[in-house]
């Protein structure tokens, strides 16, 4: 059975839980090495050995103490079958229980991010709407006027539809590629190139030089 517990290296426990009489000592060991043990790096098993029981089925009467007092919850959840939260304060009766809120996109765990989306789904969202502000922006500027480019280095001055510039088309093809390993490799967007119109860039004073493939106008 996994478990979710503190990522840090510095344990801060409950003073009350740690000092609550009602408590077994066993289970009170217990909640500290629960917070202490890396998420993943330790299994249950490792920990009945660190606290003296014989095993991970031994733990059970002493979890049972820690789910009473609102410092360890367990649980099924979407796409991780049972597992053993443990939390640093003691949470009310009331919020101690609760159905797993499996994500909206998909399907998985979503109660340690945002209650109905994951956090690789939430990255995932964002840089689509990243893309849909990106492209709506290219387009205002195109039907503007604005019909020179600055790509991503900055480095020369370009036509709008110079081959060697991100296009909308160019850019969600790519973040379309990226979908199949976004929960685990994340995705990127490639940012689409600032345009200007002929009289911002004299404005502007641009020393640039111009692009060889495309060759912009002269300002």
């Amino acid at each position: 059975m996994p478990f979710h517990a503190r990522t840090l290296p510095i344990v801060t426990v409950h003073r009350d839980t740690i000092l609550n009489p009602a408590l077994s000592p066993t289970s009170r060991l217990l909640y500290a090495v629960l917070l202490a043990s890396l998420d993943g790096d330790l299994g249950l098993e490792s920990i009945a050995s660190l606290v003296g029981v014989q095993n991970a089925e031994a733990l059970e009467p002493y979890l049972e103490e820690l789910e009473s007092v609102g410092v360890v919850e367990m649980g099924e959840h979407a796409g991780q079958g049972s597992v053993l939260t443990v939390n640093e304060m003691p949470t009310l009766p009331a919020q101690r229980t609760h159905a797993c809120v499996p994500c909206q996109e998909c399907g998985d765990c979503s109660c340690s991010y945002i209650k109905g989306i994951c956090q690789p789904c939430y990255y995932i969202r964002d840089t689509f709407e990243q893309a849909r502000t990106d492209i709506a922006r290219y387009k205002a500027r195109l039907a503007e006027g604005a019909t020179y480019a600055i790509g991503s280095n900055g480095s020369r001055l370009h036509r709008w539809d110079c081959p060697t510039l991100n296009t909308p088309e160019k850019s969600m093809a790519s973040l379309e590629e990226q979908k199949p390993d976004a929960k685990e490799r994340g995705v990127y967007w490639s940012r689409l190139p600032v345009l200007y119109t002929a009289e911002e860039l004299r404005l502007k004073g641009t020393k640039k030089r111009n692009c060889a493939i495309c060759g912009p106008d002269p300002l």
